[in-house]
C-alpha cells in the first residue's frame, strides 16, 4: 500500500512537470522591450502587438518570423479590414509604408489590448514578456503640449531583447547677436555671433535666429512652424526680417513664403515669423536636416537700459508635435532663448581745486573710429550745469575735451581713455561680468594717467571729477610788485639825471 502511494506521487509529479513543459513550449520565448524617452517631458507609451508568428533562424543566422498571423493588438474588425496578415506584412517593406499602416490602424480604431509604460523625460523603462512579432508604439491618448512636447508613432520588430528610442525628437531655436565695435573693424562679416553684445545708442544691431526640424519631420503630412521674438523697449525693430532655408552650405531665401508681423518700424516689437504649413513652401527643399534662418536688425533707442540689466530679447518656437492622424492642430513650444545688448555711460563732475562744483565749463566727448579718426559723440556747452552724463556708450577708445573753460581757470589737458567690458558670449542668461576691470559697484579705477574714476556695474556708469585750477594772480596796484616797478623806474630817472649833469660839466671844462 505504501509503495502504491509513492508510485502515485511520482506519477503526479511527472505529469505536472510535463504539463508545465508543454505550457512553456506553447508560449515560446518572450523578450524585453526597453523604451528610452528622448523627449523633454514625461510620456506614457502604448505598445500593441500587430503581427506574430513562428520564430526561427535562417541559413544566414538571422532571426525571422514565418507563418505570420495577426497579433493580439489588432481588433477583429481590423483583421477583416486589412485581410490576410502574411500578405499585409509583405507589403510593408519601407519605413514610410510602415508609418502609413500604423496611422491607418490608429485612425480606424483597430487597436486593442495594449501594454502601457510611462517613462520620465530622459529616462528608460522596460516592458517584459513580449512574444516575438511586430509591435506598434505610440503615445497614450491625451494632449501633449508645452515646452519640448512631441508625439511618436512607429513600428518595431521584436525578435529578441531590444532597446528603442521613442523618436520624440523636437526642434530647437537659438538666437544670436553681432558684437560690433566702432573703434575696431566695423565689418560685421568679421564679427562672430554671440549671446550678448554692447552697442552705442542709435547703433543698428544685427540679429540671427536659427530653427531646426525634428528627426521625424518626414512622418508629418502638415507641419506648422512659428517664431515669436520678444524685444525689450530699448530695441526698435527696423522692419527688415528676411527668412532663409539652409541645407548644408546652400542658403535659399523664402521670405515671401512666410507671414511676418509687424510690418512697420516698431519699438519694443514682438516679431512673429510663421508658416501655417512648412510642407507647402515652394522654392526650397526642406527636410529634417534643414535649418530655418531669420535675420533682421534693430536700433538701440533712447529708452535703452544702461548697465547690467541690459536690453534683452527672447525667442521661442511653436511647432507641430503630433504626426498621428487627427493631430495636425496640436503644437508644442521650445524653451526661450535669450540675447542681451549692454550699453554704458560716462559721468563727469566739474569741480575747483577745493572740490566744490564749478559752473561755466563745457565738454565734448569723441570716439575713435576704425580708421583712427576722432568722431564727436556729444558736446555740452558751458552753462550753470556742473555735471555732464554721456549716455549710451559702447566699448572703445574715447577722448574727453574741455571745450569751454570757466573764466579765470586753466584748461585741462585732453583725457584719452578706453571703455572695456566683459559679458557672457555664450550663456543661457548672459550677464555683464565687469566694466573696465571692475566687477563690483564702487570700485575705483584709473581712467587715464592719474585721472581716477568710480565704477557702478549696476548702472553701467564710469564717474570721474575734473578739476580746474585757477590762473596765475598778477600783483595788485600798491602791492610789492608795483613798488618794485616804481623803485626801478626812480633809479633809472636818477641815473639819467646824473648822466646829463656829467655830460654838461665835461662840456664846460672844455
Amino acid at each position: 500500500m505504501r509503495r502504491m502511494k509513492k508510485l502515485w506521487s511520482a506519477v503526479c509529479a511527472l505529469t505536472l512537470v510535463m504539463q508545465l513543459s508543454l505550457a512553456a513550449a506553447a508560449v515560446g520565448p518572450t523578450y524585453t522591450l526597453t523604451l528610452s524617452n528622448t523627449g523633454a517631458t514625461s510620456h506614457s507609451f502604448e505598445v500593441y502587438q500587430v503581427f506574430t508568428g513562428d520564430l526561427s533562424v535562417n541559413g544566414l543566422g538571422q532571426k525571422v518570423l514565418s507563418n505570420i498571423v495577426w497579433g493580439s493588438g489588432v481588433t477583429g474588425a481590423g483583421q477583416t479590414a486589412f485581410g490576410n496578415a502574411a500578405d499585409k506584412a509583405e507589403t510593408i517593406d519601407t519605413e514610410d509604408k510602415a508609418h502609413t499602416f500604423a496611422n491607418a490602424l490608429v485612425s480606424g480604431g483597430y487597436l486593442t489590448a495594449a501594454a502601457t509604460k510611462t517613462v520620465a523625460a530622459g529616462a528608460s523603462d522596460s516592458i517584459t514578456g513580449l512574444e516575438p512579432g511586430y509591435y506598434l508604439i505610440k503615445d497614450a491618448d491625451g494632449s501633449q503640449s508645452g515646452d519640448g512636447s512631441a508625439y511618436t508613432t512607429y513600428m518595431l520588430q521584436v525578435v529578441g531583447d531590444v532597446t528603442a528610442s521613442t523618436k520624440l525628437d523636437t526642434p530647437t531655436v537659438t538666437k544670436k547677436v553681432r558684437d560690433i565695435n566702432d573703434t575696431g573693424d566695423g565689418d560685421i562679416s568679421d564679427n562672430p555671433w554671440h549671446d550678448s553684445a554692447d552697442h552705442d545708442i542709435d547703433d543698428v544691431i544685427p540679429y540671427q535666429i536659427t530653427g531646426t526640424l525634428p528627426g521625424n519631420y518626414g512622418e508629418y503630412t502638415t507641419y506648422s512652424y512659428a517664431f515669436t521674438d520678444e524685444m525689450s523697449a530699448g530695441l526698435t525693430y527696423l522692419n527688415d526680417a528676411r527668412v532663409y532655408v539652409l541645407n548644408g552650405v546652400d542658403e535659399t531665401e523664402i521670405t515671401g513664403e512666410a507671414t511676418i508681423s509687424p510690418t512697420a518700424v516698431t519699438a519694443g516689437a514682438t516679431l512673429r515669423v510663421s508658416f501655417a504649413d512648412l510642407k507647402t513652401v515652394v522654392g526650397a527643399a526642406i527636410d529634417e536636416n534643414s535649418r530655418i534662418i531669420i535675420r533682421y536688425t534693430a536700433r538701440l533707442n533712447s529708452s535703452a537700459v544702461v548697465g547690467s540689466a541690459g536690453n534683452p530679447n527672447t525667442v521661442y518656437l511653436t511647432y507641430s508635435n503630433n504626426p498621428n492622424p487627427g493631430g495636425s492642430g496640436e503644437t508644442g513650444t521650445t524653451p526661450k532663448d535669450k540675447t542681451v545688448v549692454f550699453t554704458y555711460q560716462l559721468a563727469v563732475n566739474k569741480v575747483d581745486e577745493g572740490g566744490d562744483p564749478l559752473e561755466n565749463a563745457g565738454f565734448t566727448l569723441y570716439k575713435k573710429d576704425s580708421g583712427g579718426s576722432w568722431q564727436t559723440v556729444r558736446a555740452f556747452a558751458a552753462g550753470t550745469a556742473t555735471s555732464f552724463t554721456f549716455t549710451g556708450l559702447d566699448d572703445g577708445d574715447y577722448k574727453l575735451v574741455e571745450s569751454d573753460v570757466p573764466e579765470g581757470y586753466n584748461k585741462i589737458d585732453d583725457i584719452e581713455f578706453t571703455i572695456s567690458a566683459v559679458h557672457d558670449a555664450e550663456a543661457a542668461n548672459p550677464v555683464l561680468v565687469s566694466l573696465n576691470g571692475a566687477s563690483a559697484d564702487g570700485t575705483t579705477i584709473t581712467l587715464s594717467g592719474t585721472q581716477e574714476a568710480s565704477v557702478s556695474l549696476t548702472n553701467g556708469t564710469i564717474t570721474t571729477s575734473i578739476v580746474n585750477k585757477a590762473g596765475s594772480i598778477l600783483p595788485s596796484t600798491g602791492g610789492v610788485g608795483t613798488t618794485i616797478f616804481y623803485a626801478v623806474g626812480g633809479m633809472l630817472v636818477i641815473g639819467a639825471v646824473v648822466l646829463l649833469i656829467t655830460k654838461k660839466r665835461m662840456k664846460a671844462e672844455e
